[in-house]
């Protein structure tokens, strides 16, 4: 799957970028980045804002990261991308790295020094990705170090805006079953395992719920939000206010 957002296509501006967040970099006391593809839902699409891999490095592929110190700058792909990402980076600035082949806590225990501070935004990793590369870091005085905010937020100037595409109901007689039924049914779930409530993070699983779709990544109709659906099936969403109208409010309750 191709990324398809304009101002990832000038490979001369990825070496300037490139500096910049070294910059950025450097006044937060950071020797290390961790650059994924992944947005904070960790699903496969992608809204143009969260595309930072590719505004940073140029490669478009729908899987990958890439890690950025203050002298190498790695694209970790898998066997899918190896021709692609080729064609995308700047080989005078970006090094691919074959992934799963090396694994990134080998390849930062080996770039950087003892005492190494490498920053990751935490609302783009699964904790099971961060325990995994902590735990191959251990020995090496390397430390992951979880931001507050993103470094290449800061140094994007042109970054598109948050998704706020407007939410619209999905017909019952589509969906085959109403949001409410289905709040009844993973209720009972929930009650059956003796569990108090479920965390939903997918956009999917989300819309799917609801029976609502959305527009906030293109060619693909979902809601980015979260939501926690608890025993009694009441639903509290996590999303943009400002894209559900007064129809959508009504209908959800």
């Amino acid at each position: 799957m191709f990324q398809t957002y304009d101002s990832h296509s000038d490979p001369a501006a990825h070496g300037p970028r490139l500096a910049a967040l070294r910059a950025e970099l450097a006044s937060r006391r950071l020797d290390g980045f961790i650059v994924p593809r992944a947005d904070a839902h960790q699903g496969e699409y992608v809204a143009a804002r969260d595309a930072r891999l590719a505004w940073l490095t140029g490669f478009t592929g729908s899987a990958g990261f890439a890690i950025v110190t203050g002298d190498r700058a790695g694209v970790f792909i898998d066997g899918r991308y190896r021709v692609q990402v080729k064609a995308e980076i700047d080989a005078a600035h970006f090094i691919p790295v074959p992934w799963p082949e090396v694994r990134p806590s080998a390849w930062l225990a080996e770039a950087l020094p003892q005492g190494g501070r490498v920053g990751y935004d935490p609302w783009l990793h699964t904790r099971r990705e961060i325990r995994e590369m902590e735990k191959g870091l251990a020995g090496s005085g390397v430390a992951l170090i979880a931001v507050e905010t993103n470094p290449i937020d800061a140094v994007w100037s042109d970054q598109p805006p948050a998704p706020a595409g407007a939410v619209r109901l999905w017909p019952d007689a589509v969906a085959g079953e109403t949001a409410a039924e289905k709040r009844e049914r993973i209720a009972a779930a929930l009650r059956a395992a003796e569990q108090r409530a479920a965390v939903l993070t997918l956009p999917d699983s989300l819309s799917w719920l609801l029976n609502i779709r959305g527009a906030d990544v293109p060619k693909n109709p979902v809601v980015q939000g979260f939501a926690i659906i608890e025993d009694d099936a009441r639903v509290a969403v996590f999303a943009e206010p400002a894209k559900f109208g007064p129809e959508v409010r009504a209908a959800l309750g």
